[in-house]
């Protein structure tokens, strides 16, 4: 076996090994398959510099895929095996790799999202990462969605709208400006991957704040599809407040309004993240029907 950076003419064995590894069933086939290509071109990746490949012959059993967050200093590891390879030398040695790359971007950390698997997370300890953070993984599967409460005076919900790719970049920005591991977006990365296969312009929602003649969006949820087991499970990728606005009641109308759209597209259940130590974040998730079903572990090297 050995590793090497990947070419575009690898697509369709790098392909057939993430549908291997990651299964998704008939539904989530194509699905699962078509994110991973869009998520291969995003502005700035480059992947034939920053996806590295474990292969045997034709065969590829791994993948390491370097994400620069140059604005803030890191670069995050996505690292897939084949599972008879699961902390296995050959996976240390492409995670080295992927190390290696991550310094030769100027990253000052390396960041790596495991699941509950042992023998990864000691593998990747050997290689000097240590655990900085814990997500809950939390999954909403009601039949139906709690009333949410209203509004304040002057707050209003707004579906986006072409055009809206700079209000959407400048709100996301100001609400994750305090945010563990957020890196700033440019409106180049939200134009495309608001044009992924996986969500729509109809799933983005701004909350506006009305003042005199003008509206500031000062909220946003932001909503897609995903493959598990064998089911399509819709996901509140991100939802957030600017600070200034925060503590007024206007996270759960928000999210109810990310969950009633997902609804109404017949998913099986909805799923999110969410920081082990954001108390207000977990107590909302929880008033609306949210149930913790695992966790998802954040490891640092430092580079």
């Amino acid at each position: 076996m050995s590793v090497r950076p990947f070419t575009w003419d690898d697509l369709p064995a790098l392909l057939d090994f993430v549908e291997r590894v990651q299964p998704g069933g008939a539904a989530g086939r194509e699905m699962r398959r078509r994110i991973f290509q869009e998520t291969l071109a995003e502005p700035g990746l480059e992947p034939e510099k920053n996806c590295l490949l474990l292969v045997d012959g034709s065969r590829v059993c791994a993948f390491c895929l370097v994400t620069p967050e140059l604005p803030i200093g890191r670069a995050v590891l996505g690292v897939d095996v084949a599972p008879h390879l699961a902390g296995s030398s050959q996976e240390a040695g492409l995670l080295r790799q992927g190390v290696a790359r991550a310094r030769a971007l100027g990253a000052q950390v390396a960041h790596l999202c495991l699941g509950n698997d042992s023998a990864r997370r000691e593998l990747v300890e050997r290689e000097g990462f240590s655990l900085v953070r814990v997500y809950y993984d939390l999954v909403w599967r009601q039949e139906c969605l709690p009333k949410p409460a209203t509004l304040p005076e002057g707050f209003t919900l707004h579906r986006f709208q072409t055009g809206d790719v700079p209000t959407l970049t400048a709100v996301q920005n100001a609400a994750f400006s305090d945010g563990w591991g957020f890196c700033p977006n440019t409106p180049a990365q939200i134009e495309y991957r608001i044009g992924m296969s996986n969500t729509s312009p109809q799933g983005g929602i701004f909350l506006l704040y009305h003042a005199s003649d003008s509206a500031r969006a000062v909220g946003y949820c932001w909503t897609f599809r995903v493959p598990v087991e064998g089911k399509i499970r819709g996901v509140i990728g991100m939802i957030g407040v600017v600070p200034e606005y925060r503590g007024r009641g206007l996270s759960q109308p928000l999210l109810l309004a990310g969950m009633n759209y997902l609804h109404c597209q017949g998913v099986h259940d909805i799923g999110l993240h969410v920081d082990k130590t954001n108390a207000p974040a977990r107590r909302l998730y929880r008033s609306v029907g949210f149930e913790k079903t695992g966790e998802l572990d954040w490891f640092e090297a430092r580079l």
